[in-house]
């Protein structure tokens, strides 16, 4: 009987499984107690928890569905935690691999979703366009799909109304801010510039603190730009240290533009730029117009998202699609 159960729930979408295990203990709950923690908080994140066995019907029909459709890439592509439910992995697998990409975080203000047509309905999220604002930093569209280990590609086609008024955008990998980064009072929003460690939690914080917090390829010269980490060191802080943790921390603060093998300037009206992240190998390739640039940076280690900001100044309006 569980099997046909199972069978039948595979049809269900991560958040239907959601919905029928909180609904009834015979999906949500094989032996019928209740477990130190939900099935699932939001099916949305990566919140989505199980921590004990055996694990519920839900959760066997997540986990079966999953190695159903999932190629062998896109399974290592998804390591479960520990403390991860088969919901929420087979969630992350849909969005990551089966769903459009699309611009589902816009912070600081400066980026608007637009639609593909006047009579569309609603926003179209895998588009976005910024009016240039003289030169005052301005806000970040995030794409929120965590990638946490494989290969991952995306496009990013730019249509850029004046190129001799602007600087382009810039386009790379962030750390996903697994806080609501949206919801906040920020007026401008850069991660190559503002403290953000406060949107992310602990483990970002302290995982990887020799790597890279944000990395974006520039559009206008072709340059890489890097920030080492977010977070913004007191006086406090600093002043307890010796002079060459004071150097370091101070650095770290900074962001960093990198000359490398690929660099090439883009004075195009309308040009695709893609990035493939590749996790297992730790690296980030650039591409123009399908034309690989080459290997911008290595060494990357963690969980990262896509991002695309706008430089300072600029005057015309440009407008940036995601896809795969």
């Amino acid at each position: 009987m569980e099997t046909n159960w199972v069978a039948i729930a595979s049809f269900l979408s991560p958040h239907d499984m959601v919905s029928l295990a909180l609904t009834c203990k015979r999906f949500g709950d094989k032996n019928g107690r209740d477990k130190k923690r939900s099935a699932a908080r939001e099916v949305c994140t990566r919140e989505v928890r199980q921590k004990t066995e055996p694990i519920s019907l839900m959760e066997v029909a997540a986990r079966t569905v999953l190695f159903t459709k999932a190629t062998e890439d896109e399974r290592n592509a998804l390591p479960k935690h520990l403390d991860e439910s088969w919901i929420g992995i087979y969630n992350e697998f849909l969005k990551l691999f089966r769903y459009p990409l699309q611009f589902d975080k816009l912070a600081g203000g400066g980026f608007r979703h637009i639609s593909t047509s006047t009579h569309s309905v609603g926003e179209d999220k895998t588009r976005v366009s910024s009016m240039g604002v003289g030169y005052r930093i301005i806000g970040a569209a995030i794409c929120s799909n965590i990638m946490r280990a494989g290969k991952h590609s995306v496009s990013f086609q730019v249509n850029d109304g004046n190129p001799s008024m602007n600087y382009g955008i810039t386009c790379g990998i962030m750390r996903p801010t697994t806080k609501d980064i949206t919801s906040t009072s920020l007026d401008c929003c850069h991660p190559l510039i503002h403290d953000l460690s406060r949107f992310s939690l602990k483990e970002y914080e302290t995982l990887y603190r020799n790597n890279v917090d944000c990395c974006l390829y520039s559009t206008n010269m072709g340059f890489g730009v890097l920030r080492p980490r977010w977070k913004r060191w007191e006086e406090s802080e600093l002043i307890v240290m010796d002079e060459e943790q004071r150097l370091q921390k101070k650095r770290q603060n900074e962001n960093q533009s990198f000359s490398w093998e690929g660099q090439e300037q883009t004075r195009e009206t309308s040009f695709t730029i893609g990035c493939v992240l590749d996790l297992d190998e730790g690296t980030l390739d650039v591409f123009k117009n399908g034309r690989r640039l080459g290997t911008m940076m290595s060494g990357l280690v963690g969980e990262y998202c896509w991002i695309v900001t706008r430089p300072t100044g600029g005057g015309s309006e440009i407008s940036v699609s995601i896809g795969r």
